[in-house]
């Protein structure tokens, strides 16, 4: 979240309950945003179409096109954000802004061309109908666009407008569904699609206006500076694509066990699986926003504090005092995000046997999305985790983290195919790696003065490679 940290500060410098909230939204929109607009809008055009009476068929294929469109993207986009996010972040805090603006074309035209071959090639072999292979397409691409933009809102200061696209997108979607089923006869699913392709298409436009504004600056550097640190964060395309396919992992394995159906011949899924990971999810969206408010405001400060004074002469008993406020900080803060979220999960449950028959939920779905719920409160924890490591630049841990999780999560769901067994398998890789997350920021922490003073070079020198002529040279003219 690159820049997050100066407006959240601001806001949270200001007194007064408003400003709390704001600051609140503000971290809700640039973390979930897309994610949570994407799923809203499916309930209520699935809503939309059971009114209308839309045929079963073509309502699972909207929902099937959907779901593979928002998967898909993320996994594709995260391979490429996490290492932008990243290089955004050096550029802002070496005052290189004329760089900005040129790596978020770069990494979008990288990201689209390496989006649009797999897409294609699906596509060619997809048994659906023109108008919905076009829908389809143009609703992947989109999420692609604002999938990339949110690593640029992060750092702009104007949140109303952000969430008026957001909002503004929505309204459109449903809006447009509503008045074609209201006044027409169509109930095409490529015709639902079109419609949220148009909601979206407005959301980008609209952020990529605020984008242009904000970064764009007199002299601009080539769109493919930001890969000159290529050589120096390899790691981070790595942890992004890793964590992405290991969020989804289970369920592309479950697409192939018993549950698995084909939706028009095309789409793999397993329809009672996936809609209870999907209500499941939702049960740690205030984890994902709380902690984004709880590192850029508490533990920020202090880790800061800590490498100044190492870097500007501060005493030993400076050092050693600043060291352990950042580990009670620390400490406070993923204990109460641990507890925060233990409340959620259990009044999810509760809330999930009470209301989930009444939309359909049978008992075992029911006891599927309990399972899940507890499956995602540890695998929030260990991304939580994850996250703080990359705070401390342990960047080797978290890869191997990460290929423990996608290891595990794809190894136990295909045991638990011959066991006819879901769930339980994303909760058991979610509780491992969690532990091992665990393990090693301890092992961190015990020794960060090594990591700190010793793990590096003692003279530094930067890896280049043939794109920092793009970024360097350019500073020499």
């Amino acid at each position: 979240m690159a820049g997050i940290g100066f407006e959240l500060k601001k806001m949270y410098a200001k007194a007064g309950l408003v400003n709390k909230v704001q600051a609140l939204a503000y971290s809700s929109l640039v973390t979930i945003g897309p994610m949570l607009s994407c799923m809203l809008l499916v309930v209520v055009v699935q809503w939309l179409q059971l009114r209308f009476g839309v045929s079963f068929g073509e309502r699972e294929l909207f929902l099937s096109a959907t779901v593979y469109a928002f998967i898909f993207s993320y996994i594709i986009s995260n391979t490429l954000t996490l290492y932008l996010t990243r290089s955004v972040s050096d550029f802002l805090y070496q005052g290189k802004y004329d760089a900005v603006l040129p790596s978020f074309y770069g990494g979008l035209k990288i990201g689209m061309a390496t989006a649009a071959v797999p897409a294609l090639a699906f596509l060619a072999f997809a048994r659906i109908d023109w108008p919905m292979k076009a829908a389809l397409l143009l609703l992947f691409m989109t999420l692609i666009v604002i999938w990339f933009e949110v690593v640029y809102l992060s750092a702009m200061k104007n949140y109303r407008l952000i969430s008026f696209s957001f909002m503004g997108g929505a309204l459109v979607t449903v809006a447009a569904v509503w008045t074609m089923f209201e006044f027409t006869s169509v109930r095409s699913a490529s015709a639902a699609l079109f419609a949220v392709d148009a909601g979206f298409l407005l959301t980008a436009s609209a952020l990529l206006v605020q984008i242009e504004k904000f970064f764009r600056t007199p002299r601009l550097r080539s769109d493919y500076a930001f890969l000159a640190y290529l050589t120096k964060y390899p790691s981070l395309i790595a942890v992004g694509g890793l964590t992405a396919l290991g969020l989804y992992s289970h369920q592309f394995v479950q697409w192939f066990g018993s549950e698995g159906i084909l939706v028009a011949g095309t789409f793999l899924m397993a329809p009672k699986y996936d809609l209870a990971v999907y209500y499941a999810f939702l049960s740690v969206i205030p984890s994902l926003v709380l902690f984004v408010v709880s590192l850029e405001t508490n533990l920020y400060p202090k880790t800061r504090q800590y490498y100044d004074l190492i870097l500007h002469g501060g005493s030993i008993g400076d050092i050693r005092r600043a060291r352990q406020q950042m580990f009670q900080v620390l400490a406070q803060q993923l204990s109460l995000l641990m507890g925060i979220q233990l409340v959620f999960s259990i009044v999810s449950v509760a809330f999930g046997i009470r209301f989930l028959p009444r939309i359909g939920f049978t008992a075992a779905q029911v006891d599927l999305f309990n399972i899940l719920v507890m499956g995602f409160y540890a695998y929030i924890i260990y991304t939580i985790v994850w996250l703080v490591l990359l705070y401390f630049d342990d960047r080797k841990g978290v890869v191997w983290l990460a290929v423990l999780f996608l290891g595990a999560n794809t190894g136990f769901s295909l045991v638990s195919l011959a066991f006819d067994e879901q769930g339980f398998s994303f909760f058991l890789a979610s509780f491992a790696t969690l532990i091992a997350a665990f393990w090693r920021l301890i092992h961190l922490l015990n020794h960060i003065d090594y990591y700190t003073f010793s793990a590096q070079p003692v003279i530094h020198r930067e890896k280049k490679n043939r794109f920092a002529k793009l970024l360097h040279g350019e500073e020499s003219t």
